[in-house]
Protein backbone atom coordinates (compact mmCIF):
# COMPACT_ATOMS: atom_id res chain seq x y z
CA UNK A 1 0.00 0.00 0.00
CA UNK A 2 2.32 2.51 1.34
CA UNK A 3 4.48 1.67 -2.54
CA UNK A 4 1.30 2.56 -4.41
CA UNK A 5 0.74 5.73 -2.61
CA UNK A 6 4.47 6.85 -2.97
CA UNK A 7 3.93 5.80 -6.93
CA UNK A 8 1.03 7.77 -7.25
CA UNK A 9 2.46 10.88 -5.46
CA UNK A 10 5.56 10.37 -8.20
CA UNK A 11 3.14 10.53 -11.24
CA UNK A 12 0.96 13.46 -10.09
CA UNK A 13 4.26 15.37 -8.88
CA UNK A 14 5.69 14.65 -12.79
CA UNK A 15 2.00 15.79 -14.32
CA UNK A 16 2.27 19.27 -12.46
CA UNK A 17 6.03 19.27 -13.46
CA UNK A 18 4.36 18.88 -17.33
CA UNK A 19 1.57 21.27 -16.77
CA UNK A 20 3.59 23.79 -15.29
CA UNK A 21 6.38 23.66 -18.28
CA UNK A 22 3.67 23.80 -20.69
CA UNK A 23 2.36 26.57 -19.39
CA UNK A 24 5.39 28.66 -19.53
CA UNK A 25 6.48 27.74 -23.35
CA UNK A 26 2.65 28.59 -24.42
CA UNK A 27 3.54 30.80 -27.24
CA UNK A 28 2.45 34.69 -26.17
CA UNK A 29 0.14 34.87 -29.18
CA UNK A 30 -1.77 32.17 -27.94
CA UNK A 31 -2.34 33.67 -24.42
CA UNK A 32 -2.82 37.01 -25.19
CA UNK A 33 -6.54 38.58 -25.29
CA UNK A 34 -5.84 41.91 -27.26
CA UNK A 35 -4.65 39.47 -30.07
CA UNK A 36 -7.20 40.05 -33.56
CA UNK A 37 -7.11 39.77 -37.19
CA UNK A 38 -7.39 43.45 -37.81
CA UNK A 39 -3.46 44.56 -38.85
CA UNK A 40 -0.60 45.26 -36.94
CA UNK A 41 -1.20 46.89 -33.73
CA UNK A 42 -0.01 50.34 -33.24
CA UNK A 43 0.13 49.62 -28.90
CA UNK A 44 2.83 46.74 -29.92
CA UNK A 45 6.31 48.42 -30.01
CA UNK A 46 8.45 46.19 -31.39
CA UNK A 47 12.50 46.44 -31.19
CA UNK A 48 15.56 44.82 -32.79
CA UNK A 49 18.69 43.63 -30.76
CA UNK A 50 22.18 42.58 -32.19
CA UNK A 51 25.59 42.29 -31.21
CA UNK A 52 28.11 40.11 -29.44
CA UNK A 53 28.47 38.63 -25.77
CA UNK A 54 26.82 41.43 -23.46
CA UNK A 55 24.28 41.36 -26.12
CA UNK A 56 23.58 37.20 -25.90
CA UNK A 57 23.56 37.13 -22.51
CA UNK A 58 26.63 37.10 -20.14
CA UNK A 59 25.19 37.82 -16.71
CA UNK A 60 23.41 34.92 -14.42
CA UNK A 61 19.80 35.87 -13.56
CA UNK A 62 19.30 37.27 -9.88
CA UNK A 63 15.86 37.57 -8.12
CA UNK A 64 15.59 40.82 -9.57
CA UNK A 65 15.35 39.64 -13.17
CA UNK A 66 12.60 37.13 -12.35
CA UNK A 67 9.52 39.92 -12.12
CA UNK A 68 8.53 40.29 -15.73
CA UNK A 69 6.10 42.62 -16.95
CA UNK A 70 3.14 41.19 -18.35
CA UNK A 71 3.41 43.46 -21.08
CA UNK A 72 6.65 42.24 -22.09
CA UNK A 73 7.68 39.69 -24.83
CA UNK A 74 10.22 38.39 -26.57
CA UNK A 75 10.10 36.30 -30.28
CA UNK A 76 12.38 33.14 -30.17
CA UNK A 77 15.30 33.43 -32.78
CA UNK A 78 17.27 30.53 -32.21
CA UNK A 79 16.08 27.00 -32.56
CA UNK A 80 16.43 24.79 -30.14
CA UNK A 81 15.79 26.88 -27.04
CA UNK A 82 13.34 25.88 -24.49
CA UNK A 83 11.25 24.11 -26.51
CA UNK A 84 10.33 27.64 -27.88
CA UNK A 85 9.77 27.61 -31.60
CA UNK A 86 11.18 30.36 -34.04
CA UNK A 87 9.32 33.43 -35.19
CA UNK A 88 7.26 32.83 -31.89
CA UNK A 89 5.75 35.60 -29.00
CA UNK A 90 6.78 34.25 -25.78
CA UNK A 91 6.80 36.19 -22.36
CA UNK A 92 10.10 37.56 -22.12
CA UNK A 93 11.91 35.42 -20.06
CA UNK A 94 15.68 34.66 -20.45
CA UNK A 95 17.40 33.63 -22.42
CA UNK A 96 16.18 35.75 -25.70
CA UNK A 97 18.57 34.20 -27.68
CA UNK A 98 19.81 30.59 -26.80
CA UNK A 99 19.49 28.47 -24.13
CA UNK A 100 23.11 28.40 -23.57
CA UNK A 101 23.44 32.38 -22.67
CA UNK A 102 22.20 34.45 -20.11
CA UNK A 103 20.69 37.50 -18.95
CA UNK A 104 21.71 39.84 -21.86
CA UNK A 105 21.03 43.54 -22.68
CA UNK A 106 18.20 43.22 -24.32
CA UNK A 107 16.36 41.78 -21.37
CA UNK A 108 16.85 45.23 -19.49
CA UNK A 109 16.25 47.71 -22.18
CA UNK A 110 12.89 45.63 -23.00
CA UNK A 111 12.24 45.25 -18.96
CA UNK A 112 13.08 49.18 -18.23
CA UNK A 113 11.45 50.60 -21.75
CA UNK A 114 8.21 48.34 -20.88
CA UNK A 115 7.53 49.86 -17.56
CA UNK A 116 8.57 53.79 -18.56
CA UNK A 117 5.62 53.23 -21.48
CA UNK A 118 2.88 51.66 -19.54
CA UNK A 119 3.58 54.55 -17.15
CA UNK A 120 1.76 56.81 -19.81
CA UNK A 121 0.32 53.85 -21.77
CA UNK A 122 -1.38 51.26 -19.96
CA UNK A 123 -2.15 49.16 -23.41
CA UNK A 124 1.43 49.20 -24.47
CA UNK A 125 3.03 46.23 -25.23
CA UNK A 126 6.90 45.70 -25.58
CA UNK A 127 8.32 42.97 -28.22
CA UNK A 128 11.98 42.80 -28.33
CA UNK A 129 14.41 40.65 -31.28
CA UNK A 130 17.63 39.48 -29.55
CA UNK A 131 20.13 38.26 -32.60
CA UNK A 132 23.52 37.69 -30.83
CA UNK A 133 26.75 35.79 -31.43
CA UNK A 134 29.98 35.61 -28.80
CA UNK A 135 32.95 37.14 -30.49
CA UNK A 136 31.75 38.04 -33.20
CA UNK A 137 32.63 40.38 -35.61
CA UNK A 138 30.38 43.54 -37.66
CA UNK A 139 31.44 41.29 -40.35
CA UNK A 140 29.15 38.29 -39.38
CA UNK A 141 26.06 40.78 -39.54
CA UNK A 142 27.03 42.00 -42.91
CA UNK A 143 24.07 39.85 -45.55
CA UNK A 144 27.29 40.21 -47.94
CA UNK A 145 30.29 38.81 -45.48
CA UNK A 146 28.79 36.65 -43.14
CA UNK A 147 29.89 33.74 -44.91
CA UNK A 148 33.33 34.27 -45.75
CA UNK A 149 34.23 35.74 -42.09
CA UNK A 150 32.06 32.81 -40.47
CA UNK A 151 33.80 30.26 -42.32
CA UNK A 152 37.46 31.53 -41.04
CA UNK A 153 35.99 31.54 -37.36
CA UNK A 154 36.58 29.06 -34.41
CA UNK A 155 34.06 26.16 -34.72
CA UNK A 156 32.62 27.08 -31.54
CA UNK A 157 31.48 30.28 -33.29
CA UNK A 158 30.19 28.32 -36.23
CA UNK A 159 27.84 26.14 -33.43
CA UNK A 160 26.31 29.30 -32.21
CA UNK A 161 25.58 31.17 -35.72
CA UNK A 162 24.30 28.23 -36.52
CA UNK A 163 21.23 27.94 -33.98
CA UNK A 164 20.58 31.25 -36.32
CA UNK A 165 20.31 29.22 -39.38
CA UNK A 166 24.32 29.95 -40.01
CA UNK A 167 23.15 33.40 -41.10
CA UNK A 168 22.44 35.80 -38.16
CA UNK A 169 21.35 38.47 -40.25
CA UNK A 170 19.07 36.55 -42.34
CA UNK A 171 17.46 35.66 -39.01
CA UNK A 172 16.79 39.27 -38.17
CA UNK A 173 15.09 40.10 -41.17
CA UNK A 174 13.17 36.48 -41.08
CA UNK A 175 11.29 36.76 -37.66
CA UNK A 176 11.05 40.97 -38.13
CA UNK A 177 8.59 40.42 -41.07
CA UNK A 178 6.63 38.06 -38.79
CA UNK A 179 6.94 40.49 -35.81
CA UNK A 180 5.94 43.43 -37.98
CA UNK A 181 2.24 41.31 -38.84
CA UNK A 182 1.76 41.86 -35.11
CA UNK A 183 2.70 45.00 -34.01
CA UNK A 184 5.09 48.33 -35.25
CA UNK A 185 9.09 48.18 -35.30
CA UNK A 186 10.02 51.57 -33.67
CA UNK A 187 14.14 51.00 -33.05
CA UNK A 188 17.22 48.96 -33.34
CA UNK A 189 20.03 48.58 -30.14
CA UNK A 190 23.57 46.57 -30.62
CA UNK A 191 26.23 46.23 -28.42
CA UNK A 192 28.93 45.28 -30.32
CA UNK A 193 33.01 45.86 -31.33
CA UNK A 194 35.25 44.23 -28.94
CA UNK A 195 35.96 42.41 -31.83
CA UNK A 196 36.44 45.04 -34.01
CA UNK A 197 38.40 48.02 -32.14
CA UNK A 198 41.42 48.14 -34.25
CA UNK A 199 38.62 48.36 -37.58
CA UNK A 200 39.03 52.35 -38.62
CA UNK A 201 36.14 51.67 -40.70
CA UNK A 202 33.79 49.69 -38.34
CA UNK A 203 31.02 52.70 -38.30
CA UNK A 204 30.49 52.69 -42.09
CA UNK A 205 30.17 48.97 -41.79
CA UNK A 206 27.66 49.56 -38.79
CA UNK A 207 25.76 51.95 -41.61
CA UNK A 208 25.99 49.04 -44.32
CA UNK A 209 24.17 46.35 -42.00
CA UNK A 210 21.58 49.52 -41.07
CA UNK A 211 20.81 50.48 -44.33
CA UNK A 212 19.77 47.12 -45.00
CA UNK A 213 17.61 46.69 -42.09
CA UNK A 214 16.14 49.68 -43.31
CA UNK A 215 15.65 48.32 -47.02
CA UNK A 216 14.37 44.80 -46.38
CA UNK A 217 12.02 45.63 -43.70
CA UNK A 218 10.69 48.42 -45.61
CA UNK A 219 11.06 50.65 -42.49
CA UNK A 220 11.33 54.55 -42.60
CA UNK A 221 13.98 57.18 -42.97
CA UNK A 222 13.78 58.13 -39.07
CA UNK A 223 14.26 54.46 -37.14
CA UNK A 224 16.98 55.02 -34.56
CA UNK A 225 20.01 53.24 -33.84
CA UNK A 226 21.32 52.64 -30.19
CA UNK A 227 24.74 51.27 -29.85
CA UNK A 228 26.69 50.98 -26.18
CA UNK A 229 29.93 52.14 -25.25
CA UNK A 230 32.38 49.07 -24.41
CA UNK A 231 34.27 48.49 -21.47
CA UNK A 232 37.53 48.08 -24.16
CA UNK A 233 37.52 51.89 -25.48
CA UNK A 234 35.13 53.50 -27.79
CA UNK A 235 37.27 55.89 -30.03
CA UNK A 236 34.99 54.03 -32.80
CA UNK A 237 32.00 53.61 -31.04
CA UNK A 238 31.83 57.28 -30.81
CA UNK A 239 32.33 57.88 -34.86
CA UNK A 240 29.23 56.59 -34.99
CA UNK A 241 27.47 59.68 -34.70
CA UNK A 242 29.13 60.79 -37.95
CA UNK A 243 27.13 58.55 -39.89
CA UNK A 244 23.89 59.07 -39.62
CA UNK A 245 21.88 61.47 -37.42
CA UNK A 246 19.87 58.52 -36.49
CA UNK A 247 22.65 57.03 -34.56
CA UNK A 248 23.18 57.64 -30.99
CA UNK A 249 25.92 56.00 -28.18
CA UNK A 250 25.06 55.48 -25.26
CA UNK A 251 27.51 55.80 -22.14
CA UNK A 252 28.90 53.27 -20.09
CA UNK A 253 30.38 56.08 -17.53
CA UNK A 254 30.60 54.86 -14.07
CA UNK A 255 30.14 50.88 -15.31
CA UNK A 256 33.29 49.15 -14.51
CA UNK A 257 32.23 45.46 -15.69
CA UNK A 258 33.61 42.05 -13.89
CA UNK A 259 36.77 40.34 -13.50
CA UNK A 260 37.36 39.89 -17.11
CA UNK A 261 37.13 43.63 -18.33
CA UNK A 262 35.03 42.55 -21.18
CA UNK A 263 30.89 42.03 -19.72
CA UNK A 264 29.24 44.12 -17.30
CA UNK A 265 27.73 42.35 -14.54
CA UNK A 266 24.01 41.85 -14.01
CA UNK A 267 23.73 44.78 -11.81
CA UNK A 268 25.46 47.15 -14.35
CA UNK A 269 22.99 45.74 -17.31
CA UNK A 270 20.32 46.69 -15.36
CA UNK A 271 21.63 50.23 -15.22
CA UNK A 272 22.78 49.98 -19.20
CA UNK A 273 19.48 49.08 -19.92
CA UNK A 274 17.56 51.90 -18.11
CA UNK A 275 20.00 54.04 -20.39
CA UNK A 276 19.27 52.40 -23.09
CA UNK A 277 15.64 52.30 -22.69
CA UNK A 278 15.60 56.08 -21.55
CA UNK A 279 17.04 57.14 -25.13
CA UNK A 280 15.31 55.19 -27.22
CA UNK A 281 12.00 57.07 -26.02
CA UNK A 282 13.83 60.37 -26.45
CA UNK A 283 14.13 60.09 -29.71
CA UNK A 284 11.86 57.10 -31.17
CA UNK A 285 9.51 57.64 -34.54
CA UNK A 286 6.25 59.22 -32.99
CA UNK A 287 2.90 58.32 -35.46
CA UNK A 288 2.14 60.73 -37.85
CA UNK A 289 -1.56 61.14 -38.89
CA UNK A 290 -3.23 62.56 -41.99
CA UNK A 291 -5.60 65.43 -42.34
CA UNK A 292 -8.79 64.87 -39.73
CA UNK A 293 -11.90 64.35 -42.38
CA UNK A 294 -15.55 65.09 -41.01
CA UNK A 295 -18.55 64.04 -41.77
CA UNK A 296 -21.59 65.19 -40.84
CA UNK A 297 -24.52 63.18 -40.43
CA UNK A 298 -27.43 63.02 -42.89
CA UNK A 299 -29.75 64.89 -40.02
CA UNK A 300 -26.85 66.85 -39.14
CA UNK A 301 -27.31 65.96 -35.14
CA UNK A 302 -24.22 63.72 -35.17
CA UNK A 303 -20.70 64.46 -36.45
CA UNK A 304 -17.53 61.69 -37.36
CA UNK A 305 -14.04 63.07 -37.31
CA UNK A 306 -11.29 60.23 -38.94
CA UNK A 307 -7.46 60.32 -39.66
CA UNK A 308 -5.38 57.29 -40.30
CA UNK A 309 -1.48 57.04 -38.67
CA UNK A 310 0.37 57.43 -42.05
CA UNK A 311 2.59 54.56 -40.97
CA UNK A 312 0.40 52.09 -39.97
CA UNK A 313 -2.69 52.00 -41.99
CA UNK A 314 -4.68 49.93 -40.27
CA UNK A 315 -4.53 52.50 -37.77
CA UNK A 316 -7.63 55.00 -37.72
CA UNK A 317 -8.41 57.01 -35.07
CA UNK A 318 -12.32 57.53 -35.01
CA UNK A 319 -14.64 59.59 -32.67
CA UNK A 320 -18.41 60.85 -33.20
CA UNK A 321 -19.72 63.91 -31.14
CA UNK A 322 -23.41 65.05 -30.78
CA UNK A 323 -24.24 68.73 -32.68
CA UNK A 324 -26.26 71.23 -31.86
CA UNK A 325 -28.56 73.32 -33.83
CA UNK A 326 -29.22 76.90 -33.11
CA UNK A 327 -31.65 79.58 -35.44
CA UNK A 328 -28.88 82.33 -35.37
CA UNK A 329 -31.09 84.56 -37.72
CA UNK A 330 -34.98 84.48 -37.82
CA UNK A 331 -36.38 84.09 -41.53
CA UNK A 332 -38.45 87.64 -41.76
CA UNK A 333 -40.50 88.63 -44.70
CA UNK A 334 -37.92 89.04 -47.99
CA UNK A 335 -34.85 88.22 -45.43
CA UNK A 336 -33.76 84.64 -45.46
CA UNK A 337 -32.84 83.37 -41.79
CA UNK A 338 -29.68 81.47 -40.69
CA UNK A 339 -29.43 77.76 -38.78
CA UNK A 340 -26.04 77.26 -37.13
CA UNK A 341 -24.79 73.62 -36.34
CA UNK A 342 -22.31 73.22 -33.86
CA UNK A 343 -20.42 70.07 -32.85
CA UNK A 344 -19.58 69.45 -29.06
CA UNK A 345 -15.89 69.08 -28.18
CA UNK A 346 -13.89 66.15 -29.58
CA UNK A 347 -11.74 63.88 -26.95
CA UNK A 348 -8.95 64.08 -28.92
CA UNK A 349 -7.14 66.73 -29.14
CA UNK A 350 -6.18 66.12 -33.04
CA UNK A 351 -9.88 66.68 -34.06
CA UNK A 352 -11.55 70.45 -33.76
CA UNK A 353 -14.83 71.36 -32.86
CA UNK A 354 -16.83 72.09 -36.40
CA UNK A 355 -19.51 74.76 -37.53
CA UNK A 356 -21.80 75.14 -40.44
CA UNK A 357 -24.90 76.89 -41.82
CA UNK A 358 -28.14 76.63 -43.61
CA UNK A 359 -30.44 79.24 -44.82
CA UNK A 360 -34.01 79.78 -44.06
CA UNK A 361 -36.40 80.89 -46.79
CA UNK A 362 -37.70 84.30 -46.82
CA UNK A 363 -40.94 84.58 -45.55
CA UNK A 364 -43.50 85.74 -48.46
CA UNK A 365 -45.88 89.53 -47.74
CA UNK A 366 -48.81 88.88 -46.38
CA UNK A 367 -51.67 89.88 -49.28
CA UNK A 368 -52.50 93.90 -48.74
CA UNK A 369 -56.55 92.37 -48.24
CA UNK A 370 -58.07 89.19 -46.94
CA UNK A 371 -59.64 87.87 -50.04
CA UNK A 372 -62.18 84.34 -50.52
CA UNK A 373 -61.08 81.23 -51.34
CA UNK A 374 -60.62 81.13 -54.55
CA UNK A 375 -62.45 78.06 -56.75
CA UNK A 376 -60.31 78.85 -60.27
CA UNK A 377 -59.10 75.45 -61.24
CA UNK A 378 -56.23 77.11 -63.10
CA UNK A 379 -55.06 78.89 -59.31
CA UNK A 380 -51.18 78.58 -58.18
CA UNK A 381 -50.86 75.32 -56.08
CA UNK A 382 -49.73 76.73 -52.28
CA UNK A 383 -46.12 76.90 -52.09
CA UNK A 384 -44.31 73.80 -50.48
CA UNK A 385 -41.34 73.49 -48.80
CA UNK A 386 -37.93 71.67 -50.24
CA UNK A 387 -34.65 69.90 -48.37
CA UNK A 388 -31.57 69.62 -48.89
CA UNK A 389 -29.44 66.75 -47.46
CA UNK A 390 -26.13 64.78 -47.27
CA UNK A 391 -24.26 67.45 -49.35
CA UNK A 392 -20.51 67.09 -49.93
CA UNK A 393 -18.27 69.64 -50.77
CA UNK A 394 -14.63 68.23 -49.23
CA UNK A 395 -11.23 69.85 -49.57
CA UNK A 396 -9.12 68.48 -52.66
CA UNK A 397 -11.46 67.05 -53.90
CA UNK A 398 -13.59 68.04 -57.94
CA UNK A 399 -17.01 67.38 -56.96
CA UNK A 400 -20.25 68.35 -55.45
CA UNK A 401 -22.80 66.39 -54.53
CA UNK A 402 -25.96 66.08 -52.49
CA UNK A 403 -29.70 65.05 -52.45
CA UNK A 404 -32.99 67.28 -52.68
CA UNK A 405 -35.86 66.33 -51.28
CA UNK A 406 -38.06 66.09 -54.50
CA UNK A 407 -37.40 64.93 -57.91
CA UNK A 408 -37.50 67.65 -61.12
CA UNK A 409 -35.52 69.96 -59.30
CA UNK A 410 -33.19 72.45 -60.68
CA UNK A 411 -30.06 72.86 -58.78
CA UNK A 412 -27.67 75.55 -59.31
CA UNK A 413 -24.13 75.69 -57.26
CA UNK A 414 -22.21 78.95 -56.89
CA UNK A 415 -17.94 78.57 -55.93
CA UNK A 416 -16.82 81.10 -54.15
CA UNK A 417 -17.14 84.53 -56.70
CA UNK A 418 -17.40 82.49 -60.01
CA UNK A 419 -20.66 82.29 -61.55
CA UNK A 420 -23.54 79.50 -60.75
CA UNK A 421 -23.78 76.51 -62.72
CA UNK A 422 -26.03 74.43 -63.33
CA UNK A 423 -25.53 70.67 -61.31
CA UNK A 424 -26.79 67.37 -63.38
CA UNK A 425 -29.61 65.76 -61.16
CA UNK A 426 -31.07 62.11 -61.38
CA UNK A 427 -34.11 61.74 -59.38
CA UNK A 428 -33.14 63.32 -56.30
CA UNK A 429 -29.43 63.25 -56.74
CA UNK A 430 -27.06 66.04 -58.10
CA UNK A 431 -23.71 66.49 -59.05
CA UNK A 432 -21.74 69.60 -59.91
CA UNK A 433 -18.42 68.34 -61.45
CA UNK A 434 -15.78 70.84 -61.34
CA UNK A 435 -12.40 71.94 -63.12
CA UNK A 436 -10.09 72.16 -60.25
CA UNK A 437 -9.73 70.98 -56.68
CA UNK A 438 -11.78 72.73 -53.69
CA UNK A 439 -9.91 74.80 -51.27
CA UNK A 440 -10.49 75.25 -47.86
CA UNK A 441 -12.52 77.73 -46.79
CA UNK A 442 -14.14 78.51 -50.01
CA UNK A 443 -18.16 79.28 -49.81
CA UNK A 444 -20.09 76.99 -51.68
CA UNK A 445 -24.14 78.54 -52.20
CA UNK A 446 -26.50 76.07 -53.47
CA UNK A 447 -29.84 77.42 -55.16
CA UNK A 448 -32.91 74.89 -55.49
CA UNK A 449 -35.93 75.71 -57.72
CA UNK A 450 -38.66 73.77 -58.62
CA UNK A 451 -42.16 75.13 -59.82
CA UNK A 452 -44.96 75.31 -56.92
CA UNK A 453 -41.64 75.41 -54.22
CA UNK A 454 -40.36 77.90 -52.23
CA UNK A 455 -36.42 78.92 -53.48
CA UNK A 456 -34.56 77.29 -51.35
CA UNK A 457 -31.13 78.63 -50.58
CA UNK A 458 -27.74 77.50 -48.27
CA UNK A 459 -24.26 77.87 -48.07
CA UNK A 460 -21.73 75.56 -46.89
CA UNK A 461 -18.26 76.26 -46.20
CA UNK A 462 -15.23 74.03 -47.71
CA UNK A 463 -13.22 72.03 -44.34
Amino acid sequence: MKMKFKRNIFLSTLLVLALIMQTLFVPASAVKAEDSANGPDPNFHIYIAFGQSNMAGSSASEVADLEIPDNYYMMQTTDGNQQREVGEWYQAKAALTNSNEMVCLGDYFGFNISKLKQEENPDVKIGVIVVAVAGISIKGFDKDTYESYLAGEADWMKNIAAQFGGNPYQRIIDVAQKAQEDGVIKGIIMHQGETDGGDMTWSQKVKKVYDDMITDLELGDNIPLLAGQLLTGNSHINKLTEESDNFHVISCEGLVGGSDGLHFTATEKREYGLRYAEKMIEVEPQYTFTEPVYEWSADNTKLTAKRTCNELASYVEEETVDVTKTITKEAAVGVEGVITYTSADFTNSAFVKQTKTETIPALAAPSAEPTSPSIDDNAPAVEQTLKLSAVKCKKNTKKITGKVSKKGAVVKIKVGKKAAKKAIVKGKKFTLKLSSKLVKKTKIAITVTKKNYKTLKKTYTVK
